[in-house]
């Protein structure tokens, strides 16, 4: 069964899975996206080449993405 990703916002939520109608707390992982591979591609032609990771570990440039921690089911995901 095909579901609809639900609105979500940037930290874990208590919610009904919509896949294993389950009662949980999402589990939520940041991801990079393009916007943070741009970052870091414009800190290195600025030429500050060291600071090119610093978007990688910066919660405002990944998406959080949420998931189910009992069924393992992508729920939404919120970008910055």
């Amino acid at each position: 069964m095909m579901s609809q990703p639900v609105a979500v916002g940037p930290v874990a939520q208590r919610m009904t899975c919509p896949h294993c109608r389950a009662e949980i707390t999402t589990r939520v992982e940041g991801e990079s996206n393009s916007k943070t591979h741009l970052f870091a591609l414009l800190l290195c032609l600025l030429g500050c080449w060291p600071c090119a990771p610093c978007p990688y570990c910066m919660d405002s440039c990944l998406v959080k993405k949420h998931y189910c921690p009992a069924c393992n089911n992508y729920l939404g995901q919120h970008e910055n």
